[in-house]
């Protein structure tokens, strides 16, 4: 008599059982890379991370950039940061600081010549994203550089670097978690 009540009663639950709801996590699933875009006022990029064991990340940037003050000229740049994602209590907040290597090539067209002048240097960022569904997530990043300063040289018809001045790129970020 007790093992066909117990039957019953069991065959009787799982309905209720797989309407239950399933707990959700404390914290977002893990994901293994993440691509998305990168924007502000006169930036447009893309954005692309590898992550590694735990904290660590490998973030990779591929930008365009241009104030529109000189028609035709603009700047190109490639970044890659070795990222650390800062622990925190809040599980949907991800602030993250990084440091790593910065290509950059700016095109110049003035006096009726044009050219390339590039640069190869060290870059960091800052930033935090918010994950607002399991695979996406916006940002905002805030990148530096040791960056050049260049100017048009009349003697030899071309532009030249003249100097070094601090890079900041604000950005907005969308990714999508893969």
């Amino acid at each position: 008599m007790k093992l066909p009540s117990l039957l019953a009663a069991a065959l009787l639950t799982l309905p209720a059982a797989a309407q239950t709801p399933a707990a959700t996590p404390d914290s977002p699933p893990p994901y293994r890379a993440a691509v998305g875009v990168l924007g502000s006022y006169r930036t447009v990029g893309l954005l692309g991370e590898v992550r590694a064991r735990g904290p660590w990340a490998l973030k990779l940037a591929a930008v365009r950039q241009s104030d529109g003050t000189i028609p035709g000229e603009y700047s190109t740049a490639g970044l890659g940061l070795l990222t650390y994602y800062l622990p925190t209590h809040l599980k949907a907040v991800e602030p993250m600081i990084g440091v790593g290597g910065l290509y950059s090539r700016y095109h110049w067209q003035q006096h009726g010549g044009r050219g390339h002048v590039r640069d190869l240097n060290v870059g960091g960022g800052f930033g935090a994203n918010v994950r607002f569904h399991r695979h996406l997530r916006t940002g905002l990043q805030l990148f530096v550089a040791n960056g050049f300063r260049a100017e048009y040289d009349e003697g030899g018809a071309t532009m030249r670097k003249t100097g070094r001045r601090l890079l900041v790129l604000p950005a907005l970020t969308l990714e999508v978690l893969l």
